[in-house]
Order: structure tokens, then sequence, then C-alpha cells
């Protein structure tokens, strides 16, 4: 008898809940929505300042990526805004690693945090940030060569159809650094 009580009890919370939660949707227009020409989307006008770190990167780009003592390959990279335009989604796909960056840019704390994941199933933190005319994007990384480590991506000579990034390894958290894995040249899709 107690299991029925408590499966009652337990489909009448799902149900309140799911009221309330009806209760309390936001119904406001999406001021974002996609216009089908361009996906790109704007970014909210409350990010300002720190806020629009992200901005250059926004848009369609063709990449040539250099791993250390190999060949390079290309990629392409996708970066728009989502969710109102607070937060920056970035699709990578090239020919050995295929993922989505998500970026979040805390209005109150002034900061930028994400998630990266990736087909493998990784999921990574980051945090970013400008430092001068430059953008750092560090990656939290976890391996069994490296254990617990961090990946700082510097993108540099930022102009408005192009930039480079360059990666670098601490596994002191960030106390020292050392040169990373791989380094990039980016331009701008041309259709």
């Amino acid at each position: 008898m107690s299991k029925y009580i408590f499966l009652f009890f337990l489909c009448f919370l799902l149900i309140n809940q799911n009221s309330y939660a009806q209760d309390t949707i936001n119904n406001a227009p999406l001021i974002y929505q996609p216009n089908p020409d361009s996906p790109i989307l704007e970014r909210n006008p409350a990010l300002t300042g720190e806020g629009e770190a992200f901005d250059f990167l926004i848009g369609d780009w063709d990449v040539v990526i250099k791993w250390q003592d190999n060949e390079p390959y290309r990629a392409k990279w996708h970066n728009h805004w989502v969710i109102d335009g607070r937060v920056v989604m970035q699709e990578w796909r090239g020919p050995t690693l295929t993922g989505a960056e998500l970026r979040f840019y805390d209005i109150k704390r002034k900061t930028w945090t994400g998630q990266n994941i990736y087909a493998e199933g990784d999921w990574r933190k980051t945090v970013a940030k400008t430092v001068g005319d430059n953008l750092e994007v560090t990656i939290f990384g976890k391996n069994a060569s490296r254990g617990d480590f961090l990946n700082r991506e510097t993108y540099f000579n930022i102009e408005n159809n192009s930039f480079e990034m360059k990666s670098d390894i601490s596994l002191d958290e960030g106390k020292t650094w050392n040169t990373g894995d791989y380094s990039m040249v980016v331009t701008r899709t041309i259709d």
C-alpha cells in the first residue's frame, strides 16, 4: 500500500511542478529570431565593454590549423549569437575533431565562461577575457599523459576578415606556460 501512496504523491508533485512551470514561462517575443537569410544574429545590446569581446569572431571562417610536427589541415568554423544574443555558439568542423562551444557573458561579474563539447564526448570548462588587443580563451583539460592542465588560446592580429591563434599549455595551474599543441590562421569565408 505504501508503494501506491508514494506513486500517487510523486505523480501529484510532477503534475503540480509542470503546472507551476507553465505559469512561469516567459512569453516575451524572442528579440533575435533567426532571419533565414542570416543565421548569424546579433549581440544583445546589454552586453557592452568586455561583453563585446567575441564580436570579431561572429560569422563563418576557413581555418588552417597546424598541430606540432604534423601537416596543416583545414577546418570550418561557424560562430553566432544565440539565447537572445547573450551566448556565442561556436560550431567547429574539422577532419579529426567536431564540436561546439558555448560562451556566456555574465553581466554582473563581467566575465566570460563557457563549455566545449566534442563529438568524442569531452566536456571542457572555459573562461575568456581580452588582454590588450588580444582575446584569451583558457580551456580546462585533463588527459592520461598530462593529467589536469590549462590550454590557453590567444587570438591575435585580429582584423575584419582574418586573425591568428596560438595555444600555450600550463601544467601548474597557470604559473608557467609552454608552447601549446597547435596554432591557426583564420580567414573569413567568402561565399
